[in-house]
């Protein structure tokens, strides 16, 4: 590995800072995107989302966290100097419950959704966290990890949202997704003709 020594004395390794800052710069704002698309098959409207419309809450996103993490982390830096660290720390993870919270008001979730919403956001910055910090003593393999962890969690989301069952809740016209039997008035969660669950019709779940 190649190692730098700080003046401070802890070493970090070069490949690892570029890997990290890869992740942090680039990665991070993918992984938003490609999250708020696949939990959007999750909720009550018109599936997918448009692209457009989930570049725009990323982006959204990826300044909020910016703006709230960045300036708190200078009022911390500057003013807070005797409880900094974990000052800091809490301070960002509130901050960032909050952004998620603003852009999920913005793609209207409420309820438990908004919570699941939050949830999933933090698994992927806590992920980016944790790679970011051990890469910079241990290269690139941090990284490389993490990204591997978000694409399985969002790949789990995007599968789970696709499901006949869920997709059918979205169906322009109330028919089966496996034999096209007409199910109005269905009340069983049962399509008659196929035996396929659609328990997800009902508007109120």
């Amino acid at each position: 590995m190649n190692h730098a020594m700080l003046a401070c004395g802890p070493y970090f390794d070069e490949s690892g800072l570029v890997a990290s800052l890869v992740l942090f710069l680039l990665i991070k704002p993918l992984s938003y995107f490609a999250y708020i698309r696949a939990f959007r098959y999750r909720v009550c409207s018109a599936i997918p989302m448009p692209y457009g419309r989930a570049v725009k809450l990323a982006i959204l996103r990826a300044v909020l966290g910016l703006a709230l993490v960045g300036g708190g982390a200078f009022v911390i830096a500057n003013y807070a100097r005797s409880q900094g660290l974990l000052m800091g720390w809490a301070y960002m993870y509130v901050s960032r419950i909050f952004a998620w919270w603003i852009v999920g008001r913005i793609a209207q979730l409420r309820g438990w959704r908004m919570v699941g919403w939050i949830a999933g956001g933090e698994v992927i910055n806590i992920i980016v966290d944790i790679a970011v910090v051990a890469g910079l003593a241990e290269g690139v393999w941090p990284a490389v990890a993490a990204l591997i962890l978000i694409c399985g969690f969002i790949y789990i989301l995007e599968w789970r949202g696709r499901r006949p069952a869920l997709l059918a809740r979205f169906s322009a016209s109330p028919h089966c997704l496996v034999c096209s039997y007409n199910l109005t008035g269905n009340l069983s969660g049962i399509c008659p003709e196929c035996g396929t669950p659609i328990r997800l019709l009902s508007p109120a779940l």
